[in-house]
């Protein structure tokens, strides 16, 4: 058997070389599973993981010199590790705590990944020359990403929908601004420490490179709060520079540098002030996200979800919710009624995102990181391993990371770097760097061969585990890349079938998609295609599953009683179903008003007006200034035939319309042509023709002003809903007996929506010999 020097050095190495392709994860992109720039990046950071942990584990089995040691900021990341396995056992879904979902990829799993990470980069890079090493093919990398994101839009400008999301924003191979911008941040003070570290003044200049693309990313990523605390960071390192370059006493240095930079800072404040309204300011894409920061519609979703999580900590204090939760606190905050039902499954706030994930200890349990980091920072300081600037950069990192985290939270290549330097600052708790790769002569063979069997077993064991962290997650997103369009719903079927058999977390984004391609079936009226029903029977079944699984989850919930609402309408026996859903929807939280309305709906489907109305007049008496419920009220007030109070409510719209300026100027009606066309279908239920005509023209109007004022406003799907009115006229003349109109109107529906509606003047025509 081979010597144990040499089977440590191929465990020493083949740990080193898969920590330092590690940082080379950002750049991995694969179109081959769903969320190309998430999933690939974290299953490659897993398995690189796991591998290591294997041979680490078959080292230590015979040497103790990489070992893990004890201290400040090891025990702080255990203790973390420890609280958040807590929170996430006794948080309201174990499951989804653990696991996370392949938009995410965080959960307990991610945890213990980086945890693990950790201990073996501790553990194994011991010299400062592997530091540098690593810390230059980090800069390397960033310097890459940076590149690829200033000059991918030059090569394909629109190249994919991630180009019509962010527009001017760059994303890079990271797939996002902001995630972009706190990866680059952090690489950016990677790059400082080589340079204080370096004696070259060359290489320092080289350095300088990466730092200024890094930079110049940054601010066109156009990421708030990345830009924030890049220029906090810069205000720090220019104070302690002035300090540290000024020949007077400390507190003379102190006073001059933050009067200069608080004078820098008034005049620039004072220009930007001045010059917020002026083109200069308004032209530029990123400034002027700064001047529009209290309008914009992203920064009040923010401060709603902030909200939101703070009254789900008060109702869970302690261990929170547990991770991946967040959609929890919905239960126990008011939900009111919104145009479109925005769900937020973070806080974008760190303090605040472990407040709801592991409660007061998890968020406990996560600064204390921070602070044995600062901790070990200083002894190393007063110990003069660490030189004063490389001190100062460090710490100054953490805080920017902390800063910019207030307004982002983490991805997997945020986490990569920041645990490296958790790893690097636990490097300045050794005083001296280890005693070369450990080796030991004149040991037993039996010592070599304890080494390759631990080493074996380990990658056995873990290997084992890997087929179920990795393989059955991987190989169902990539089944459910491969679903394409069939000739029939059967084979469709078929193929969600394969995808949901492997059984991962990846089951709540299949079934996901198979309710979308019922609602298609349902709203497409292709019932009568082979397999459809069989598919909306699956489909239900696994929405009952995902309900089951989920229990807190208000958006699966509310989207499930959508699902039903349209089944409601062709299948009675749905009615009690959906009702049930409704029910349990009001009882997890009676202060959420969707689920009110949804009965509504349901009622009418059942025709039982009397109900609708009664449940509609309820919920305005509750709050008779949101137009919605009183436009609900005019919608059950027409068909219970109560026309006093049908007017009584649209007068009651339009008075809250006109005052909260919701009407736009290029209508004359206060109603949505979507409202007008509610109206009228109301009306032509109940029979009142001339009515269900009349809002049926409004809505026409409309159109027609469209039509008139900009050409461009016509698109496909305006002109198929314009084809559909005209439709619905031609079938409301047909039940007058006037049957030339109602040719009129279906020659015109024809003529909008050919594909649609040919045949349906032909339908007439013999209707009318």
């Amino acid at each position: 058997m081979a010597s144990l020097n040499k089977i440590d050095k191929f465990y020493i190495w083949g740990i080193k070389g898969i920590i330092f392709l590690i940082p080379f994860i950002p750049l991995y992109v694969t179109s081959l599973l769903v969320f190309p720039y998430i999933t690939g990046k974290n299953f490659a950071f897993r398995i690189m993981v796991e591998l290591a942990a294997a041979l680490w584990l078959g080292l230590i089995s015979t040497n103790k010199e990489y070992r893990l040691r004890s201290s400040p900021i090891t025990l702080s990341i255990l203790f973390f590790t420890f609280i958040v396995g807590l929170a996430d056992i006794f948080g309201v879904n174990p499951y989804k705590s653990f696991w996370s979902n392949y938009e995410r990829m965080e959960g307990y799993i991610t945890i213990l990944h980086l945890a693990l990470y950790f201990m073996i980069v501790t553990s194994v890079i011991k010299t400062r020359k592997e530091w540098t090493i690593l810390l230059n093919i980090f800069v390397i990398v960033s310097f890459l990403v940076g590149i690829f994101a200033l000059t991918a839009p030059l090569q394909a400008p629109n190249s994919s929908k991630f180009s019509l999301e962010y527009g001017f924003r760059v994303y890079g191979t990271i797939g996002n601004p902001p995630f972009l911008a706190s990866y680059l941040l952090l690489s950016v003070y990677a790059g400082l420490i080589l340079i204080v570290n370096t004696r070259s003044r060359y290489i320092k200049f080289i350095y300088l490179l990466p730092i200024i693309v890094s930079s110049v990313t940054i601010y066109f990523s156009a990421s708030r709060g990345a830009i924030l605390a890049s220029f906090i960071g810069v205000i720090a390192l220019s104070l302690f520079y002035m300090i540290e370059r000024s020949g007077m006493s400390k507190v003379k240095n102190l006073r001059k540098a933050v009067l200069s930079v608080g004078f820098i800072l008034i005049v620039l404040s004072g220009a930007f002030l001045t010059l917020r309204n002026t083109d200069l300011i308004k032209r530029d894409v990123v400034l002027s996200r700064f001047v529009n920061i209290l309008s914009d519609t992203s920064v009040q979703t923010r401060f709603n979800a902030w909200k939101l999580a703070w009254e789900g900590f008060k109702e869970r204090p302690v261990l929170g919710w547990g991770q991946e939760n967040f959609i929890g606190v919905y239960t126990v905050a008011p939900i009111p009624l919104a145009e479109e039902q925005l769900w937020v499954d973070r806080a974008h706030n760190i303090i605040l995102d472990w407040l709801v994930s592991a409660g007061i200890l998890g968020l406990f349990s996560y600064i204390a990181i921070f602070g044995t980091s600062f901790y070990v920072i200083s002894r190393a300081y007063k110990k003069r391993s660490v030189s004063k600037n490389e001190a100062f950069i460090i710490s100054t990192a953490f805080g920017v990371y902390f800063i910019q985290n207030v307004f982002m939270f983490d991805t997997i290549n945020t986490y990569l770097i920041f645990f490296t330097f958790l790893a690097y600052t636990d490097s300045f708790w050794r005083s001296e760097d280890a005693p070369g790769l450990g080796l030991k002569k004149n040991i037993p063979t039996r010592t070599a061969y304890k080494a390759v069997c631990a080493g074996l077993i380990a990658l056995l064991i873990i290997s084992g585990m890997s087929f179920f962290i990795n393989y059955r997650p991987i190989r169902e997103s990539q089944l459910f890349i491969q679903i394409s369009g069939h000739d029939s719903f059967t084979a469709l079927l078929n193929d969600y079938k394969k995808a949901l058999s492997i059984e991962s977390f990846g089951d709540s984004l299949v079934r996901q998609k198979m309710k979308a391609m019922s609602s298609f079936i349902i709203k497409k009226n292709l019932f009568a295609s082979e397999g459809a029903l069989k598919f909306i029977e699956a489909t239900v079944i696994e929405l009952e599953k995902e309900i089951e699984a989920n229990p807190y989850d208000l958006e699966r919930l509310t989207d499930t009683i959508i699902s039903y609402l349209e089944l409601a309408e062709f299948e009675p026996s749905f009615h009690a179903r959906t009702e049930s859903l409704i029910r349990r929807c009001i009882q997890l939280n009676p202060d959420y008003e969707w689920p009110y309305m949804f009965l509504i709906d349901l009622y009418i489907i059942k025709k039982d007006y009397e109900f609708a109305y009664n449940t509609a007049q309820k919920i305005v008496d509750s709050d008779p200034h949101d137009d919605k419920k009183q436009l609900k009220l005019v919608l059950t007030a027409i068909l219970h035939l109560r026309d006093e109070v049908v007017s009584e409510a649209l007068d009651n719209v339009a008075t809250i319309r006109k005052s909260s300026n919701a009407i736009s100027l290029d209508k004359n009606s206060y109603l949505s042509v979507d409202e007008l066309n509610q109206i009228a279908r109301a009306y032509n239920e109940v029979k009142n023709f001339q009515k269900a005509l009349e809002y049926y023209q409004e809505s026409i109007n409309y159109f027609l002003q469209v039509s008139e004022g900009d050409s461009m406003q016509l698109t496909a799907k305006k002109l198929k809903r314009e084809a559909r009115i005209h439709f619905e006229m031609a079938g409301v003349y047909l039940k007058l007996g006037d049957k030339v109109s109602a040719l009129k109107e279906a020659d015109k529906a024809v003529k909008l929506d050919p594909v649609n509606f040919t045949g349906i003047t032909e339908q007439i025509k013999t209707l009318n010999n």
